[in-house]
């Protein structure tokens, strides 16, 4: 009987250590995966800083989502700053900003969005209200001729909230993903990202605005206002 027992004591003895190993490996699994998170946080961070102030898109590991977006933000800054400072080619820059700047949308909210959105829902929310108020200044700046005095004003309207947006996707949104998401996923999805934008750019701005379906034209509370009158 001494003898079972003993056996039994050794055998639970074993499952217990076999068990705290595997907390313990799996423990060392997360605490490896986290500073590795932190890592790539902190050097997107760094990177997307010295990109804000050199104006130039940041020199980092190619095709990853984060700076695949964030090379993009660069060059749309560029494009704001040719069409303020220039009036030559004015009208073949302005469409190159609007296909880039359509494509650029259509990306986050078709692939990069719906990737990372339970990282940080209230700013995805936020941005998709963002990119509403950009397309719809987009459209007004395009419809303005050259003549008209707002044509300037509106340029700088977009340029003010899309340059905000960016910047706030940077400081917020871009760490938060970078210390969630190892770099294989990142890669994957700035691939997929990269061929939708370039055959978005392709495409032209007309037909990729086409493709939202919100109706920024309506206006809704003047016919709830309407129907208010008439009920009363």
């Amino acid at each position: 009987m001494k003898k079972i027992v003993k056996r039994v004591s050794k055998s639970a003895a074993k499952g217990q250590g076999k068990k705290s190993a595997g907390k313990l490996s799996k423990a060392l699994a997360s605490t490896v995966e986290l500073v590795a998170g932190v890592a790539r946080e902190a050097e997107g961070v760094v990177r997307d800083f010295a990109s804000n102030v050199t104006g130039q898109p940041p020199d980092a590991t190619p095709g990853r989502a984060t700076d695949l977006l964030v090379a993009q933000h660069r060059k749309l800054e560029q494009l704001f700053e040719r069409l303020e400072s220039s009036k030559k080619g004015f009208d073949a820059t302005l469409r190159e900003l609007a296909d880039d700047l359509s494509a650029h949308i259509f990306i986050e909210e078709t692939l990069f969005y719906p990737a990372v959105r339970k990282l940080n829902p209230d700013i995805i929310l936020e941005g998709l209200e963002e990119h509403a108020m950009g397309r719809f200044a987009l459209q007004r700046l395009l419809g303005t001729k050259a003549s008209d005095k707002s044509l300037r004003l509106r340029l700088k309207a977009l340029k003010e909230l899309m340059t905000n947006h960016h910047h706030e996707e940077e400081r917020e949104l871009f760490p938060v993903v970078r210390r969630h998401m190892p770099n294989s996923k990142l890669e994957r999805l700035g691939a997929a990202m990269k061929k939708s934008f370039d055959t978005g750019v392709q495409r032209g701005h007309e037909a990729v605005l086409a493709t939202f379906h919100d109706q920024l034209h309506q206006p809704v509370r003047a016919k709830s206002s309407r129907s208010v009158r008439r009920r009363s």
